[in-house]
């Protein structure tokens, strides 16, 4: 092989032996460049000014805080609260850089309780914009303002205005050019701030915050401090109606315990798995009120609900850890937006454990509103015979989805074809009472029984219809037994006796070479799991047992399918969490299957089984088990009512 060297041009070596001749010559940079260097550190774009003053606002103790944005924030934005204000003698320290009234020394970040202590926001902002701040004490006769426009600080001036402050913000790096064409649209930009805002109003319920936009209303919630007041406005009604309350670690016990010893508290609320969004951006975490972003705690949100949703499903969650602030390090990123924990486990637990709880304690059938039918061609009069059409409500009610609960235990096995039921008792229906929720969190209660049912029959080989005293049920075969399943091989796998059929002729199973690979790595776990297999030739594996619902469906070709889910399935990550991932993929495959013709004693016992296990509303990928038609329906749809 033969290599040409291409000489550069004479002039280009000439330009780089000068640049190397300046960079090579250490200097002091001007002050104003510096402060703008360091300004990006902090100010990347209005939205950054917006939740550095508005955490300032807060850390003032201010009850309301309106914002103003005029072209995205980029134009102009002004920032109004009624905090205590600063005194007209400190005016000329809020511009000064790491000027701060939160920390004295170093050993207060151990004990910070404050969203803002670095004393650089408004230095930083002054440095690529023009800033006026306002303000006055509520003891002060009257209020006064200072500017700094683009670095340069001005006189502090007399000005009449209410007690608290005023931040306006104007023509954001008009002198830095090449930050201002990184900016986005004004609609872009505008929604970024109100993102700010909206994830503060969720944190601080009791804080009234409203956002303006070119003059039009944007947000507005109403501090009253009911975190689904805020939920409703920043969502909608229907959300906030979905949403459930969040405890964990408030035991009296662990509160006695020393500070930092204390497992975190988590307060807040999830959604139901009723209620999700197609994206992981409305999981908010807080710690200590503080908004972070970590993916850590968003994972541990997410796998609280694992087999509660579908795939490319996401809850909705505004979850807030209390904790030692001494076990946290919140000066990682100029930003503060990023978070170090000195038990990073312990608070990952918390967090899915105060999830988990929540969901299950919720647990409830699917309804079918009176909408789901057709309605009649003409409207009839009622049975009364008043002659008056009945109104229908005409809409599906999107929030009839499966609430499950979590894979615990299962009483019953998997065969099917026990003796008949008797029929319902209809003094059986009765609400199941929930403990106090800090006994729910130490031992969640189970969820709400499903009625006793009397079935009536089988269609299309798919579904079981069963009658209850409130209505119709009807029950997803595959589904409902993929859960039974799954929670028995659960309880089975914890308590160590996860039984395995031996094969009456070992299964030679051939791999592609990089599954083969990943089967081997979990070979130890596999066995775990009561499969009884080792490698065979290059590139196969031969089985001689598998788990015990496993067996008539252990040909070489389902396992050669089950055996790269079971390698791949979600969570592989977390020993903890990988073996349930398994689980779920092996019921799946031995679950009867749509289209299968059961005998009336194998679907009583099939839906006995279904009564008896916790998240019985939904199968292993949160598909619905359970469909109710309520008597009230039924009696709208045929205008009884």
């Amino acid at each position: 092989m033969i290599y040409y060297y291409m000489q550069p041009p004479a002039s280009a070596l000439a330009a780089l032996a000068t640049r190397i001749s300046i960079m090579s010559s250490i200097q002091i940079l001007p002050a104003d460049v510096a402060a703008k260097i360091a300004a990006g550190e902090v100010v990347e774009r209005p939205a950054s000014i917006v939740k550095e003053v508005v955490e300032n606002a807060i850390d003032a103790g201010a009850t309301r805080i309106t914002v103003d944005l005029q072209g995205g924030g980029a134009t102009a934005l002004r920032v109004t609260d009624n905090g205590r204000g600063v005194a007209r003698d400190d005016l000329p320290l809020v511009f000064a850089r790491h000027a701060t009234s939160k920390l004295r020394a170093l050993d207060d970040l151990e004990e910070l309780h404050t969203l803002g202590f670095r004393g650089e926001a408004l230095a930083s902002i002054g440095a690529v914009a023009d800033v006026t701040f306002a303000s006055r004490p509520a003891d002060a006769p009257a209020g006064a303002s200072l500017c700094m426009a683009h670095g340069a600080l001005g006189e502090v001036g007399a000005l009449a205005l209410p007690p608290g402050s005023i931040i306006t913000v104007r023509d954001l790096f008009a002198h830095v050019p090449a930050r201002l064409k990184f900016l986005k649209s004004r609609q872009a930009e505008a929604g970024y701030c109100v993102q700010v805002l909206e994830r503060y109003a969720l944190a601080y319920p009791e804080i009234a915050f409203t956002v303006l936009s070119e003059g039009r209303l944007a947000l507005r919630t109403p501090g009253d401090g009911q975190l689904t007041s805020a939920i409703a406005q920043i969502y909608d009604l229907a959300t906030a109606e979905q949403m459930i309350p969040l405890r964990y670690g408030a035991d009296d016990e662990w509160q006695a315990l020393p500070l930092n010893e204390r497992p975190p508290v988590v307060t807040g609320m999830t959604s139901r798995p009723a209620s999700y969004k197609s994206t992981k951006q409305h999981i908010h975490i807080f710690v200590n009120r503080r908004w972070v972003r970590s993916q850590s705690l968003t994972y541990a949100v997410e796998e609280a609900y694992h087999s509660l949703l579908l795939t490319g499903r996401h809850p909705i969650a505004i979850v807030n850890l209390d904790l030692d602030p001494a076990l946290l390090d919140v000066n990682v990123h100029p930003a503060k937006t990023e978070i170090k924990f000195a038990r990073e486990r312990q608070v990952y637990a918390a967090v899915q454990r105060a999830v988990r709880a929540a969901v299950v304690t919720t647990t409830e059938a699917p309804a079918i509103s009176s909408g789901a039918f057709a309605p009649p061609p003409s409207p009839l009069p009622s049975e009364a015979g008043e002659g008056e059409s009945t109104q229908k409500d005409t809409s599906v009610d999107r929030r009839a989805q499966p609430v499950m609960g979590s894979p615990l235990s299962t009483t019953g096995g998997e065969g099917l074809g026990a003796g008949p039921r008797p029929l319902w008792n209809a003094g059986a229906l009765r609400q199941v009472e929930r403990p106090p929720e800090r006994q729910a969190v130490a031992q969640p209660p189970p969820p709400p029984r499903l009625p006793a049912l009397r079935v009536l029959g089988q269609v299309s080989q798919s579904y079981i219809i069963t009658e209850g005293p409130d209505g119709v049920y009807m029950i997803d075969q595959h589904a409902a037994h993929e859960r039974i399943l799954l929670e028995k091989m659960v309880r089975q796998w914890r308590g160590q006796a996860l039984p395995a059929q031996g094969l009456l002729e070992p299964v030679v199973v051939a791999l592609p070479p990089d599954i083969y690979e990943a089967v081997e790595e979990r070979l130890d776990a596999l066995r775990q799991l009561s499969f009884d297999m080792e490698p065979f030739g290059a590139a196969s594996f031969i089985v001689r047992a598998v788990p015990v619902p496993l067996a008539a469906h252990a040909s070489a070709e389902g396992l050669a399918e089950l055996l790269p889910e079971l390698v791949g399935a979600e969570g592989a990550g977390h020993a903890e969490t990988w073996e349930e991932h398994a689980l779920a993929n092996i019921a799946c495959r031995s679950a009867i299957k749509a289209g299968k013709a059961l005998a009336p004693d194998e679907q009583r016992e099939l839906v006995r089984q279904l009564e008896g296990v916790d998240a019985r509303h939904s199968c292993c990928h949160g598909r619905p088990t359970t469909i109710h038609l309520s008597l009230d329906a039924l009696e709208r749809e045929f205008a009884r009512r």
